[in-house]
């Protein structure tokens, strides 16, 4: 739309003052994408012939009937569910039909502004023709023209620029639709997630209302329409919730920040992907939960990697760690001081053996107190996994056998 506003600018269009949170009004973006239709038809019309009937998909006539007396819910809701089409329709296209407005733009640069955009991720990933829409100056006069390439030799070049710029998520999403075995669907799942993320951000859509309806169909398994629309976090959710056996949830909590917006129930804006930080690979598993609900459908506080163990162990410093053998621990402490000053007496007395067998003595009693306080308690730090199968439902009564401190657990979470 920004491209085709600034053709209708340089055309002498005047947009009249749109609504409060929208840039043009409902009934002049129609107008503004007449000035790119005019201007494709007039490079076909010098490069094609002439004489033939094409059918085009322009998403402002498409999207939603405006000519019908239609509330502004009604036309948003239309537009809603057709956006959720998008990778269906352009994937079906003949050809694909990429402008911006810059003067010589091939497009497949990442400094182009059509690339920038949320939707255009669906409108060339799986295109099988791509004709590039780009204006030239000649003899003082604005023209355009069109260059046709197959998709995937497209893609190809866009892979090339994001090696550049090492931009290596955006060359995993376009290696993966040139040569799907080259990238498991893990890597080019995140890759398209975080790199929706950052254009919706880019674009200042903090409020990532479209988020999941761009990926609708881009992601091996897709969602119905009528389950979208609710939010933008929550089609999210639910789209990775549907392709969990695919992606790994956990590897975008891990480059995403808390969000700074209250207003926003989900994660922050990415890390900006660079060169090491995409081989990063998460030990968990996170299942995000779609819900009308304020909470969010995911959440991650102090994420860290753990150690998770398979079975119980006892506490070696059991005398030191529970408060109840503070006094044993105080008493070993002056018996074994007083057989150490006994033991020291006769050494200097000429009692070498004497001594150095009660020496011996002390540090066995010392270990055996030890080893008889570590008996009573397991080890209460880290992550152990207990097996229901195992441990049935009673898991209190059993773990206060070995540990009298775990006769009352607190419920911290459920899955």
């Amino acid at each position: 739309m920004r491209s085709a506003a600034e053709l209708a600018r340089e055309a002498g269009f005047v947009p009249a003052p749109a609504p409060q949170g929208r840039e043009y009004t409902r009934a002049d973006r129609p107008t503004i994408s007449e000035y790119f239709l005019r201007l494709y038809c007039s490079a076909t019309r010098s490069q094609r012939n002439p004489d033939r009937t094409e059918y085009i998909w322009l998403d402002e006539f498409c999207l939603a009937d405006d000519q019908q007396p239609h509330n502004d819910e009604t036309i948003a809701a239309q537009r809603s569910a057709e956006l959720g089409r998008l990778a269906d329709i352009f994937r079906g296209a003949l050809q694909v039909v990429v402008f911006c407005h810059e003067e010589g733009c091939d497009h497949t640069k990442l400094e182009c502004i059509w690339g920038q955009r949320l939707f255009t991720i669906a409108e060339i990933l799986h295109a099988e023709t791509v004709v590039r829409l780009t204006r030239r100056r000649q003899n003082n006069n604005m023209t355009a023209e069109l260059f046709p390439t197959t998709g995937r030799e497209f893609r190809l070049r866009m892979q090339h620029h994001a090696a550049l710029a090492n931009k290596w998520h955006l060359y995993a999403i376009f290696q993966h639709t040139v040569n799907a075995g080259a990238v498991p669907w893990q890597v080019a799942i995140h890759a398209l997630v975080v790199e929706a993320i950052r254009r919706d951000e880019a674009g200042n859509f903090h409020d990532h209302k479209f988020l999941g309806t761009a990926l609708n169909g881009l992601l091996p398994r897709r969602a119905r329409l009528s389950d979208l629309g609710h939010s933008g976090w929550n089609d999210l959710a639910w789209l990775l919730e549907l392709n969990q056996g695919f992606y790994n949830a956990a590897s975008l909590a891990a480059v995403c920040s808390i969000s700074v917006d209250n207003s926003v129930a989900w994660l922050g804006k990415p890390i900006d992907p660079a060169a090491g930080n995409e081989r990063l690979e998460p030990v968990v598993t996170a299942f995000p939960v779609s819900s009308d609900a304020d909470d969010p459908p995911l959440t991650i506080v102090a994420g860290e990697t753990l150690g998770l163990r398979k079975h119980l162990k006892r506490d070696a410093s059991g005398l030191y760690n529970n408060e109840e053998l503070k006094g044993l621990k105080i008493l070993s402490w002056w018996v074994a001081f007083v057989l150490v000053l006994i033991s020291s007496a006769l050494v200097g007395s000429g009692s070498r053996r004497s001594g150095g067998i009660l020496y011996y003595v002390t540090a066995i009693l010392y270990c055996i107190v030890e080893l008889l306080a570590g008996t009573m308690y397991l080890e209460r730090e880290g992550w152990v996994f207990l097996e229901d199968s195992l441990w049935g439902d009673k898991l209190e009564a059993k773990l206060g056998e070995q540990d009298h401190n775990l006769r009352t657990l607190t419920l911290w979470g459920s899955f």
